[in-house]
């Protein structure tokens, strides 16, 4: 199926290069506090880039056309890596080129879940293609890194310029025509639902992003290489799998909030077990978490905002999430987690975002069981 291949060599390509990105600062020479401005600049892009190309992808009804442009965008910048090796010159370089990154997977899945509404194929099943690709990559990827930072650079452009030859293929989705209000995000935030949605992943992906950014420095830290970067992303992946299998069961029975909660607690758990942890046993045990509390809490949020979204806000809507999430949520995790990293030290730092999050869990836990004796709503 062609959505499910679009996935496939989207995370594909997302394997070859993403997981080594700090890792590759650090080998430059680059201290944590800049490495974590360096990886907040994805995050900035996020806030400000990507909803400029959702909003064009909304209005002209051409998704395809914008994600065609982004992709190829992504396949040319991502070059210029291999000459960056000052902190200003990556500056520029990561701020080019997540100009366009960040915007492949909400643009993807906005096409895709918008397809298969009207389909009886789940999403779910569509992006378990990414979970495959991005398997099957990171057992090589950790190696071709270790062997040379410009091939890596090579292979991923390479995946980037056979992703845009896939999402040439893909479908288009006519949108029908809607008279606009003149403020397209109130409506957005008149769902207090979807409100509820934003802020839930937007506290856990602060400690998520913290755990995401820095476990290349972490790990190399411990004393171990790339290779082993992989290979704990790898075990992730794994646990994605039968995530994606039984997330539309589950959904069925608990709420969303419920399990974007439970989500937070895993991550809890996962920042305890990062600090805990003096070789790859603990570091590994954690990254096995992964499969439940990302993708679990992005796949339910996602698949829920756009139930809720109008048909001409769907890309806006996704956008909104991975600003909250993957922007304001990553940047807070990264520009904090680089400072507690430079002055306490990395293990320290997952402590404190291990703590912090769990209270805040425990606090959402308590104000929307109050809301819902009020109000004996779902989500």
């Amino acid at each position: 199926m062609l959505f499910f291949s679009l996935n496939f060599v989207l995370y594909l390509c997302m394997a070859s290069y993403f997981p080594y990105l700090t890792a590759h600062y650090a080998n430059l020479g680059i201290d944590s506090g800049r490495i974590g401005v360096l990886v907040s600049i994805g995050s900035i892009a996020t806030i400000f880039i990507l909803p400029i190309w959702s909003r064009i992808s909304d209005k002209t009804g051409n998704r395809r056309m914008v994600l065609q442009i982004v992709t190829i965008a992504a396949c040319l910048s991502i070059l210029l890596f291999i000459i960056s090796e000052s902190f200003l010159a990556l500056f520029m370089t990561v701020a080019l080129f997540m100009s366009f990154q960040v915007c492949l997977i909400p643009l993807a899945d906005a096409i895709a879940i918008d397809y298969l509404a009207h389909t009886e194929y789940k999403f779910s099943k569509v992006r378990l293609g990414g979970t495959i690709g991005f398997g099957l990559m990171i057992l090589i990827s950790g190696h071709i890194y270790a062997y040379s930072s410009t091939l890596t650079f090579i292979i991923a452009s390479v995946l980037l310029f056979v992703l845009f030859l896939v999402v040439r293929k893909i479908p288009q989705v006519e949108l029908i025509k809607k008279e606009k209000s003149r403020f397209e995000f109130k409506r957005v935030f008149r769902n207090r639902k979807v409100i509820f949605i934003l802020f839930i992943a937007f506290v856990i992906q602060i400690a998520q992003g913290f755990i995401f950014a820095f476990l290349g420095v972490y790990v190399q830290e411990l004393g171990f290489t790339t290779r082993e970067i992989g290979f704990a992303h790898f075990l992730a992946i794994l646990i994605e799998i039968p995530v994606f299998l039984l997330i539309d069961r589950v959904l069925k029975r608990f709420s969303v909030i419920t399990v974007t909660i439970f989500c937070g607690f895993i991550v809890t758990l996962r920042c305890l077990l990062m600090f805990a942890a003096t070789d790859m046993t603990m570091v590994y045990i954690s990254m096995l978490g992964n499969g439940i509390s990302f993708i679990g809490m992005y796949y339910s949020c996602a698949t829920f905002i756009s139930k809720e979204m109008d048909d001409d806000l769907k890309s806006t809507g996704q956008s909104m999430l991975a600003l909250c999430q993957m922007g304001l949520g990553n940047i807070t995790g990264n520009l904090l987690g680089g400072y507690l990293s430079l002055h306490l030290g990395t293990r320290y730092a997952f402590l404190w975002f291990g703590t912090g999050l769990g209270i805040i869990c425990v606090i959402c836990v308590l104000v929307f069981s109050a809301i819902a004796v009020c109000d004996r709503g779902t989500v």
